[in-house]
């Protein structure tokens, strides 16, 4: 039986889509984890406490630290997650589509939804932002929130060009996977769900919201303009459906019984 001190350490950004992606992969592996959740930059001192840099997730092992949500996939299919197919050929396309969704999509929709986020009420992130919060931050977060914005703004360089561009790359990821899922195939790489699937639909996730979600994101259902309408066309697409049959297929969290 694993004892507490040697039970892996999930540390995130609680509603982050990278790190959805590390903890859906740890749920669907069963592991035995712990959660250690953040809200935004005040992440910081634990991820480099934990020998991280700044970003998350990052699973703490006995034996190793991984820093990287591709590594923590690698990781959960060791412990039975079944997210690699062995044939070379059919694995070397599934790393090659994850790779690409982490490097593109990933970054893109980070920025496209925080520069739609921040037109609207600070309310809505100031809650975001608390519910991914311990009890020792969340008295925080409102304070500091206009300091936290402007530094994200500023590092993610969140502005409307720059969201223009994110806009264009999201629509071309987008595109290549709709032209995939057009011939009528279920999954994306050899006829089941792999990490090529877990990759686009946890970070395509942040757009719909969807229940399976495996951290609150609250007020989504009633966010209004500018982001409720790209809420709504990205849900409405081929690729959101595609989303929303991953979480509702195939995200399972075995510690909630769901």
């Amino acid at each position: 039986m694993t004892s507490p001190t040697d039970a892996p350490r999930l540390v995130t950004i609680r509603f982050s889509h990278f790190c959805e992606k590390g903890r859906w992969a740890c749920d669907r592996a069963g592991l035995d984890y712990t959660e250690e959740f953040h809200s935004p930059l005040f992440h910081v001192p634990p991820v480099r406490r934990v020998k991280g840099g700044r970003t998350t997730p990052i699973l703490v092992l006995p034996d190793r630290v991984l820093t990287d949500s591709t590594d923590i996939l690698k990781h959960c299919d060791a412990q039975g997650a079944d997210l690699y197919p062995t044939d070379p050929t059919l694995r070397k396309e599934v790393e090659d589509w994850e790779e690409h969704f982490d490097e593109t999509l990933g970054p893109a929709v980070r920025r496209l939804v925080y520069f739609n986020l921040f037109q609207v009420p600070s309310k809505f992130l100031v809650e975001l932002f608390r519910s991914a919060a311990p009890e020792g931050e969340r008295r925080w977060v409102s304070p500091t929130f206009p300091l936290v914005r402007f530094l994200m703004r500023k590092g993610m360089k969140i502005d409307a060009a720059g969201a223009e561009r994110s806009r264009q790359r999201v629509e071309e990821v987008t595109a290549r996977v709709e032209g995939l899922l057009s011939d009528g195939r279920r999954y994306l790489v050899g006829g089941r769900f792999t990490a090529a699937d877990l990759t686009f639909a946890a970070l395509y996730a942040p757009f719909i919201g969807p229940r399976e979600y495996g951290a609150p994101l609250p007020g989504f259902a009633d966010l209004p303009e500018p982001f409720a309408p790209l809420r709504d066309t990205m849900t409405a697409r081929p690729a959101g459906q595609y989303t929303q049959r991953m979480f509702r297929d195939h995200r399972r969290d075995h510690r909630l019984g769901r």
